[in-house]
């Protein structure tokens, strides 16, 4: 017997050299303790035998539920769950361990959703004041001008100013901009048009003309009720102040119109966002799942710090549960995400909304200019038109009421600060975040009571690792772990918020087409046109020399040429100093004529 077993030692050592490496005592160890897994028949998973110390007694199991507010019930042991099957576990304990998992998943979901509702409440917020902010400052630029170039014009011409300024701020506000709007806009110049001819147009034709100072005699006095209501009436056949109107209102309805748009779209899609908060989990076979991923390791004894779910049963639990928050809303939000990305750009554009109203000052004195340099020709067809104008004392021209300065004049004249970098960051993110509730899912299992990966994790049913496919969308009908349902019928509240997200999503599909649309014809008119020359003050520039009138009457001609910081538009040119669309194509004549005859005398010559 002896010698049976030196043999046998000896047979090893050889095993041993011919391998070429020592074996450490911790693999003889781990050799002994697979074999002895291996064999064993008592029926418990071979990977948990691998493992005692993450078998815990159902009473520490129990410490843990207690620990959670879950109460365990004396027959736990004896009656096993039907969903987990585990020895610590009844069904009873299972019922409230699953409205736990259920509770824990609904509240994450909402934690998150709300998180991505209040960026777009502040984008919503923060460029709504901005525009507001913006508006106030031109209307007081706008009243300003008037209070100091169009003096006597002034008290008349306020109160249309600041309708024209609160009918923009209502449209802006609107859910729907309206077709009014660019009525509203025309029917302002129509109205101012019987102040400026009689306070910038009339009067000061027919002081020049007597040889006296501008309305003299008339600075308390204006036109009867009759005389105003035909020139009111014959607006449209006169066109006094040009093309002006008809561009101003052109640009600002459609500016205004997509800027409301997207107001309209950051808030309601954060109202959309808030409705999912009423939404919460019913179905059984996403309750059953969230109780396997999260609960079943414990009933089944194994330590919840060390048997954490596998990624991949994370992500499918998730993705499968998800679909009762979101449904068929997964798309709808991510094109509409897509779509309010370029409309952003659109809007804040060069040819958008803050421009428009930056500019609206000028392009107001482009108008009254215009009217201006055609007053003898304009007072013609209007005594044509109306006849010679009677005039009435008015209580608004009384002497020195011009005088008054508006109260909304105090205050900076510098333009109020653009929010980029909160509209860029926002840009950013939501571009990122397109398809938030996919992201969701992986978000959520990025929490660090999930395994992040697929190895050595619990599985649903085991500790091992998970092997099943994972799911890519929301509500895969091949989900391993949430059965889905193909006669399940979209709930009428989850179909109000797609049918608001499609809505939201044609409006802003629309606003950004039209504004491009425009932009396009700009851009030709422009390249077409043979020079505007407008210019306007930066946004920078003070308007201190501007507002400091001598309270003498001004001529706005004299203004414009003395004060460096007004700057005149291209219609405020002598009309000795314009070369006029005849005389351009009179002067190509000529020179092609030139040319021919130069050509046919050096044909001559050669000949």
């Amino acid at each position: 017997m002896a010698r049976l077993m030196l043999v046998w030692l000896a047979l090893c050592a050889a095993t041993v050299l011919a391998s070429g490496s020592a074996v450490p005592p911790s693999a003889w160890s781990s050799r002994v303790h697979r074999t002895a897994r291996d064999t064993m028949g008592d029926g418990r998973d071979h990977h948990a035998a691998a493992q005692p110390r993450s078998m815990l007694s159902c009473d520490r199991v129990n410490n843990f539920f207690s620990s959670i507010n879950v109460t365990v019930s004396q027959g736990s042991q004896q009656d096993q769950g039907p969903v987990c099957g585990g020895i610590c576990c009844d069904a009873e304990t299972e019922r409230q361990l699953q409205a736990k998992a259920t509770k824990t998943f609904e509240r994450l979901v909402k934690h998150h959703i709300r998180s991505q509702r209040g960026l777009w409440e502040s984008a919503a917020n923060v460029y709504k004041d901005y525009l507001l902010q913006l508006l106030q400052q031109s209307e007081n630029k706008t009243l300003n001008l008037f209070s100091t170039v169009y003096r006597k014009m002034s008290p008349l011409s306020r109160e249309p100013i600041r309708e024209l300024y609160e009918t923009i701020r209502q449209k802006l506000l609107a859910d729907h901009a309206g077709d009014d709007f660019e009525i509203m806009t025309i029917l302002f110049f129509r109205d101012l048009f019987p102040v400026a001819y009689h306070h910038a147009i009339h009067s000061d034709v027919h002081g020049t003309e007597r040889g006296r100072p501008a309305s003299a005699g008339n600075s308390n006095r204006d036109f009867h009720s009759d005389y105003k209501n035909c020139l009111v009436h014959t607006y449209d056949d006169l066109k006094p102040f040009g093309m002006v109107p008809q561009e101003l209102s052109s640009s600002l309805v459609s500016s205004v119109s997509a800027a409301s748009v997207l107001l309209r779209a950051l808030r309601e899609g954060a109202e959309v966002l808030l409705k999912l908060e009423e939404v919460g989990v019913s179905a059984p076979s996403c309750r059953q799942a969230l109780l396997r991923m999260n609960y079943c390791g414990s009933c089944k004894r194994y330590n919840h710090l060390h048997a954490k779910p596998c990624a991949g049963l994370c992500q499918n639990v998730m993705r499968g549960c998800l679909i009762e928050f979101v449904g068929a809303l997964n798309k709808g939000w991510s094109t509409l995400t897509e779509a309010i990305v370029p409309l952003i750009g659109t809007v804040r554009s060069v040819d958008g909304i803050e421009t428009d109203i930056k500019s609206l000052d000028g392009k107001l004195s482009n108008a009254i200019m215009h009217a201006m340099q055609n007053g003898p020709q304009l007072e013609k067809q209007v005594e044509q038109a109306c006849g010679v104008p009677s005039m009435m004392p008015s209580e608004y021209l009384a002497d020195g009421s011009y005088d008054d300065a508006p109260q909304t004049l105090a205050g900076s004249s510098k333009w109020p600060l653009a929010p980029n970098n909160e509209m860029l960051q926002f840009e950013m993110t939501i571009d990122k975040n397109k398809d938030l509730f996919i992201q969701l899912s992986t978000t959520l299992c990025e929490d660090e009571d999930y395994h992040p990966t697929d190895e050595d994790c619990w599985t649903g049913s085991s500790l091992s690792d998970y092997t099943q496919q994972v799911v890519t969308t929301i509500g895969d009908r091949y989900n391993p772990e949430v059965v889905y349902n193909a006669s399940a019928t979209v709930s009428p509240h989850m179909q109000t918020l797609v049918d608001r997200l499609i809505n939201l999503k044609t409006a802003v599909n629309k606003a950004y087409s039209s504004n491009t649309f425009r932009s396009d014809v700009d851009k030709m008119q422009s390249d077409m046109a043979e020079g505007s020359g407008d210019s306007y003050p930066s946004d920078d520039d003070e308007d201190g020399d501007l507002a400091s009138g001598s309270g003498d009457d001004v001529n706005p001609r004299t203004i414009f040429r003395d004060n460096p910081n007004v700057t005149p538009s291209h219609t405020d040119v002598s009309a000795a100093k314009r070369i006029s669309t005849s005389s351009c194509w009179s002067l190509i004549t000529v020179v092609a004529v030139c040319l021919q005859v130069l050509l046919l005398s050096n044909d001559f010559c050669g000949h």
